[in-house]
């Protein structure tokens, strides 16, 4: 009597439950996975939104420079470059003028202390294009002037000047919370930095001098 082989359609078909929770498992951490590189490419993605205002705003700003051979600053916030100082880092905010200056959305910007105004841009020059914030992010605030120019987390860029006329302004990165930044024994951050103009954005987390910065004079 001849027995027949098994055939191989008779082998179970299908996963045990070990099986199962090993794929189950495999899937959540690749899942993990391109979670956290989306966030990282969209954080990124952000950053260099906020970079490129940044370069604009510094180009507008030395062509005004350049122009009128003066800061786009009201001239009451100039009054510490007599003492041979810089000035403290300036918010692009209504009080400033450094938005109207170099937008001609106002001739006029409000000088600050006393409602009195100083006519900042008078030839009327357009030094930059800003678009219009939504839900108060990332462009221009206020429906009309005095204007305030917000970053994507709904906060002013801070712009450092050269006032005292040195050819350089004060370096933050002193003073920031990382020690990678403030204490790097590699490549420690000079005291001054070697420009006439320094903008930066107190980033995602919206506190100044940490290391989510967005800054003009280095790359990360």
């Amino acid at each position: 009597m001849k027995i027949k082989p098994r055939s191989h359609s008779h082998i179970r078909a299908g996963f045990t439950l070990i099986e199962l929770l090993v794929v189950i498992t495999i899937i959540a951490i690749l899942a993990s996975l391109v979670t956290a590189q989306a966030n990282r490419l969209m954080a990124d993605g952000r950053k260099l939104q906020v970079q490129t205002v940044i370069k604009d705003l510094r180009v507008a700003i030395t062509s005004y420079q350049v122009d009128y051979n003066r800061w786009p600053v009201n001239s009451s916030l100039l009054a510490g470059a007599a003492s041979g100082q810089d000035i403290q880092a300036l918010p692009t905010d209504e009080n400033s003028g450094i938005v109207g200056a170099l937008t001609t959305l106002t001739s006029s910007a409000n000088a600050g202390g006393g409602g009195a105004t100083t006519n900042l841009n008078p030839r009327d020059i357009k030094f930059i294009d800003l678009p219009i914030a939504k839900n108060g992010r990332f462009g221009l605030v206020n429906a009309q002037p005095p204007y305030k120019l917000v970053d994507l987390w709904g906060t002013p860029y801070y712009v450092l000047l050269d006032t005292n006329g040195d050819k350089q302004v004060a370096n933050p990165d002193l003073n920031n919370a990382d020690p990678k930044i403030s204490s790097n024994p590699i490549s420690p951050p000079p005291k001054m930095l070697p420009l006439e103009i320094a903008i930066y954005s107190w980033g995602q987390d919206l506190q100044k001098q940490t290391q989510d910065d967005v800054v003009s004079w280095r790359s990360k």
